[in-house]
């Protein structure tokens, strides 16, 4: 019997809940969703090799969260390293949280982010490529599937 998860805490309790938390895994994650004024969003095209979850699919920005990381500390950290762009703490607005799929049901938290992006700033850190991706092109290509509904949520609720 495995011992119970620790309580998320007050900065975890921002994120509004979307899916199954009945049974999370112990890991915990972090991601931005960068939008843009048209509407677009910012996603990873994942690398395509065996040792890669996801692989071939489109995901948001993020990973893991170190020991002793705050959840805003990881997804500012994992944005850099993956993608070179550091943007202020203060922009970024916790949005939803997720479980991922199993085995490993991750504790997701996306974090927000209105922006102009310019593709010439970044340097994939991380994956095969990146996009700005519309509604459409999201609704058509293959995406993490506990990401999909996160993008679907984000797309009929902007922020």
């Amino acid at each position: 019997m495995s011992a119970p998860l620790p309580a998320e805490g007050p900065e975890a309790e921002a994120f509004a809940p979307m899916g199954d938390w009945s049974s999370p895994g112990a890991r915990r994650g972090a991601a931005v969703l960068i939008h843009d004024a048209a509407g677009r969003v910012l996603m990873q095209l994942r690398d395509d090799i065996d040792t890669v979850a996801a692989r071939g699919q489109w995901c948001l920005f993020g990973g893991g969260v170190e020991p002793g990381e705050s959840l805003l500390e990881a997804a500012l950290r994992e944005l850099e390293e993956e993608t070179g762009l550091t943007p202020p703490a203060a922009g970024l607005t916790p949005f939803l949280r997720a479980v991922s799929t199993a085995p490993a049901r991750t504790r997701l938290y996306v974090y927000r982010l209105a922006r102009a992006v310019d593709p010439a700033a970044i340097r994939l850190g991380e994956g095969a490529g990146f996009a700005l991706l519309t509604p459409a092109q999201v609704a058509r290509y293959e995406i993490v599937p506990f990401q999909r509904p996160i993008l679907e949520h984000h797309f009929a609720n902007p922020g």
